[in-house]
């Protein structure tokens, strides 16, 4: 099958491969125990006890970020003023001759009127819902069986999420043992994915940092690591978004990173080839102008007046 890889497989050669390609799960089931002894020389298979305290401070950040803009009411956002209709896009108000804006809000799809000062948060609202892979595109035959299984068991109404959710962990299992972690840091991704299709943003972004930090180790499908520099784009944009959202930068999310690793990482991090602190100084320089934009303008010290106390 590794052949077929190379011909059907990923055409993206920037960082490691995110997409499960059309052979890989065929790939690891063949494999399965044929490279049990060696991926077990990486694995710690005792997973930590984590406070959760840091997931719930940022939680609350993506909530705070998240909260629904404008009003439902075909009213001005500035003076009230009540309209029969308001059709999408930029407005002035007759009454107080302010412009405000009138959308689609990502939460509910009801058409709401804004404040023009809430712009950009709106449509960072929307980038972070947005270009979401859709897991059961990627195995619908695993999907399809893993529903089926789940009905038998008398779970009647069952949403898409909790269906990919079961894909994915079953999968991520298998792909771990059979030592191809390449697999196991693309579930993971969706496994995001799949969060920030919820809504879960914090869970997301913890998610996306476990995946980059794989990917920091270069992992492959052969039960081997390395050393790896280069971000994947669409990794790197998934974080971007989520960061952009919650307004954060990455050089203040040390706690988190670590938090993601301690929870979810499922290797012996002595032999690993990149440390935790390693990859997260690696992340803070793939990010480092984005975080002095997020800095904003600081006044000339030249300008800056000071007193004696008297």
């Amino acid at each position: 099958m590794k052949i077929f890889n190379n011909l059907f497989g990923s055409k993206n050669s920037d960082g490691v491969s995110l997409l499960i390609g059309k052979y890989d799960v065929e790939d690891m089931k063949e494999s399965r125990g044929l490279d049990e002894k060696k991926s077990q020389q990486y694995l710690d298979l005792t997973p930590n006890v984590v406070d959760r305290r840091t997931m719930m401070n940022y939680e609350k950040k993506f909530m705070d970020k998240f909260k629904k803009l404008g009003n439902l009411n075909q009213k001005c956002p500035y003076c009230a003023k009540e309209y029969k209709r308001l059709n999408l896009g930029e407005k002035k108000c007759t009454e107080c001759e302010k412009s405000f804006m009138v959308q689609k809000r990502v939460q509910d799809m009801g058409t709401v009127a804004y404040r023009m000062e809430f712009k950009n948060q709106f449509e960072l609202q929307w980038k972070a819902t947005s270009n979401i892979k859709k897991f059961k595109h990627y195995l619908p035959h695993e999907y399809e069986y893993i529903k089926n299984k789940l009905q038998r068991q008398g779970k009647k109404h069952l949403h898409n999420s909790e269906v990919m959710h079961s894909v994915i962990n079953a999968y991520a299992k298998n792909s771990l043992s059979a030592g191809h972690y390449q697999l196991y840091a693309s579930l993971m991704f969706h496994k995001a994915e799949v969060m920030r299709s919820e809504q879960r943003f914090a869970e997301a972004l913890e998610y996306y940092l476990y995946v980059y930090f794989l990917h920091s180790n270069a992992v492959s499908n052969s039960a081997s690591l390395g050393v790896n520099t280069v971000v994947n784009p669409e990794l790197r944009e998934a974080i971007s978004e989520l960061l952009d959202l919650s307004g954060l930068q990455v050089k203040k999310i040390k706690d988190l990173y670590d938090y993601s690793i301690e929870h979810l990482n499922r290797f012996n991090l002595s032999n690993l080839s990149v440390s935790v602190h390693k990859s997260y100084s690696n992340l803070m320089k793939e990010f480092k102008d984005e975080d002095t934009l997020k800095d904003g303008q600081k006044p000339m010290r030249s300008f800056v007046l000071y007193t004696k106390a008297s």
